[in-house]
């Protein structure tokens, strides 16, 4: 007897209170360890055909389906709720794709006898004068991509204003695909694979939402984490990015959670099936990429081929291996040596026109990063995002900063990682070969005008070298510049995607206030945030300002308290600040919840920076005062009132980050007088 998990009795676990949950774990352990013997505590649904009941303690129960020698785990729940669920539903296998499937008993006239009311309302046709956006869909172009037959006729007859109610209903690649045709898209891009002769638990449909567990610690693992943290088989609509011959590199972009990060992980798979390649994954940091190797495992684990092909790492940290193994262990300057050589130039009476902030800003996004070696490459540079304008006399006093630092630098044999990166560069415009045919980058709006370089030589290897996935409206590390100035061009191979499917519609919308509509990069390639939509709707997140602290701390407490009520684990809830001095906000408000904030297991508190490319299913994004955000200490930095524009369309993406972590749940709090960016988070919501 094979058991089977379903994404369906991870999803009844999040409903039920921690002891709850503990019981139907330890029940579906039990189950797992010994099929047979388990079998004494399961009775047949006689109401639900081809489901079973299994007690788990006095009133919880789960809900077991059986086929063939499968055994699947489908619920979990109370005793007549459980019940419930198994009356509404059917474990069939459909019959043009091939994939199995959990199909809700709809009821239509003249069609299955066993009501469902109880569960959800039937979908019943509405006046001729109301739009039905499926109404002119025929049922081959609907069963081709998964929708039940006897959900053919309900869906036609679904009113616009009960599309998302609908698309819950329905098995997840038949709601994709449609969710994708009323936003604009075309079925045809959708059409699932045709394998009927093949386990239907199998079909690459099937498995994002069921999972063979093969002993009792791999369901433990399985049982620990959201069934979304394993299940990453891409979106049929998503396919053709992966698949495509791109004639030079492309760009996948699109707002937070609509699966660039799973586009990217794909075309990185696909790409290392073949034996000749050799693949980097990568992104800025160390924690995405050991989330990215852990999802790239899953990906690839029937395919120990491809998995040893495909290499993930930050990117510095690729670059720093290579860098090593040409030319030998580098030592990297960080800021505090830099800082230091700036003091000491201004000591020595250079640059005394110029703040230390100005000259270390200066140095950050201008002189280091591009590489400006000399006072005639420091004139001749294009000062993109520095809105500071400098005469001779001026550039010529800064430079005399600058050329005291390189040299501080040299004599310490301390390496920047811009001058690491133009090393590397060097070395592939002489010919020499890099260990990887292809790099797949996520996270790529935070690329550094060093690292686009580097890529950009690299891309003229051969046409698919390269393939980048980001979001200009998470860009919060580096001042704008131009991509093709640097020699990577993705014009005319850009494409943006629509569909969300990690944050709920609420909170997108409200997030998405906080950006313009269109965002332009440097090259004028425009990403457009109009026509996103959500595949799943939930509560209005809630923005509350306070008059002190204490206020704030108690109702995040109350807010974590009723998210924890919900069946939800500490880790899958956030805490979000500015900045470091923020954090003893967010330790006082775990703390008034009961909770440890210093457990590995517990609540995060995170600065928003940190929290870049994680989620949670609820998010506290706290502090948002008036002094807090956006940061004082940066604008106070700013020498020119011009560049103020800058720093605060850096501070809003900063907070849209911080926002879209969120599935579920956010809230939003400050102290008065509170953050100006709140205004535009504000409208419709909760207050």
């Amino acid at each position: 007897m094979t058991v089977i998990l379903s994404s369906t009795f991870t999803d009844a676990l999040t409903k039920l209170t921690q002891s709850e949950v503990g019981a139907a774990m330890l029940a579906a352990l039990d189950l797992q360890r010994d099929p047979a013997g388990y079998g004494k505590r399961m009775h047949r649904i006689d109401s639900a055909p081809g489901f079973w009941s299994a007690r788990a303690n006095r009133d919880i129960r789960l809900v077991i389906g059986k086929e063939g020698e499968n055994m699947i785990l489908a619920w979990a729940g109370h005793h007549d709720d459980a019940y419930r669920w198994a009356e509404g539903r059917q474990l069939t296998m459909h019959e043009r794709t091939g994939a199995m499937q959990f199909v809700e008993i709809v009821t239509v006239e003249g069609g299955l006898d066993t009501p469902v009311s109880t569960i959800a309302p039937a979908v019943v046709a509405g006046p001729l004068s109301v739009k039905r956006p499926f109404g002119s869909l025929n049922d081959d172009q609907m069963l081709d991509v998964g929708v039940p037959r006897d959900w053919l006729q309900p869906v036609r007859d679904t009113p616009e204003n009960e599309v998302f109610a609908l698309l819950d209903r329905l098995p997840a690649e038949a709601s994709e695909a449609l969710m994708d045709y009323v936003t604009g898209g075309k079925l045809e891009d959708h059409i699932a694979l045709k394998i009927p002769e093949a386990d239907p638990f199998a079909h690459p449909d099937a498995q994002r939402r069921f999972r063979t567990v093969e002993n009792i610690e791999e369901l433990q693992a399985a049982l620990d984490q959201p069934f979304a943290k394993w299940a990453v088989f891409l979106h049929p609509a998503q396919r053709a990015l992966v698949e495509r011959d791109w004639k030079g590199p492309a760009r996948v972009s699109g707002s937070a959670g609509t699966g660039k990060t799973i586009v990217a992980l794909h075309r990185a798979v696909q790409l290392a099936r073949n034996s000749e390649a050799r693949v980097l994954l990568t992104t800025f940091s160390k924690p995405l990429a050991q989330a990215l190797i852990s999802k790239r495992d899953i990906l690839t684990e029937s395919d120990s081929g491809a998995r040893s092909r495909v290499s993930v790492a930050a990117l510095d940290q690729a670059a720093y291996t290579l860098y090593e193994a040409r030319f030998g262990k580098p030592s990297m300057a960080n800021d505090a040596p830099i800082r230091a050589a700036v003091t000491a130039a201004r000591e020595a009476g250079l640059g005394a026109a110029h703040s230390a902030e100005f000259l270390i800003e200066e140095w950050n996004e201008l002189v280091d990063a591009w590489n400006v070696t000399d006072a005639d490459s420091y004139a001749g540079i294009p000062r993109l995002g520095r809105r500071t304008r400098l005469g001779p006399v001026q550039r010529e006093a800064a430079w005399g900063v600058f050329a005291f630092v390189r040299s501080r630098l040299a004599d310490r044999k301390l390496t920047t990682w811009p001058e690491l990166y133009a090393k590397l560069t060097a070395l592939l415009a002489s010919g020499d070969k890099l260990p990887y045919s292809h790099v797949i980058v996520d996270e790529a709006q935070d690329l550094s005008v060093a690292q686009v370089r580097f890529l950009a030589e690299l891309a003229k290897r051969r046409p698919d070298a390269l393939f980048l996935a980001g979001d200009l409206g998470q860009r919060i590390f580096h001042l704008p510049f131009s991509w093709s100035g640097l020699g990577l061009d993705i014009r005319g191979r850009s494409h943006c995607l629509k569909v969300n499917y990690r944050t709920s519609h609420q909170i997108r919308a409200a997030a998405d206030r906080l950006l313009p509509a269109v965002i332009a990069d440097m090259d004028g390639v425009e990403e457009g945030r109009r026509g996103t939509v959500s595949v799943f709707d939930g509560p209005l997140p809630e923005v509350s300002l306070f008059n002190s602290q204490d206020e704030e701390q108690s109702a995040v407490a109350k807010f974590i308290l009723s998210v924890l009520a919900q069946g939800v684990h500490p880790s899958e809830i956030g805490v979000l600040v500015r900045g470091h001095g923020q954090l003893g906000r967010a330790r006082k408000a775990i703390a008034a919840a009961g909770l440890d904030a210093r457990s590995d297991n517990g609540v995060a508190i995170l600065k928003m920076h940190e929290a870049k490319g994680l989620e949670f299913r609820a998010i506290a994004v706290i502090a948002c005062d008036d002094d807090v955000l956006p940061d004082p200490a940066r604008l106070a930095a700013i020498s020119d009132a011009a560049e103020l524009k800058a720093a605060y369309e850096t501070e809003r993406h900063l907070l849209y980050v911080a926002c879209t972590r969120a599935r579920d749940r956010l809230l939003v709090t400050g102290v008065l007088p509170a953050s100006e960016f709140l205004d535009d988070l504000m409208e419709g919501t909760r207050r």
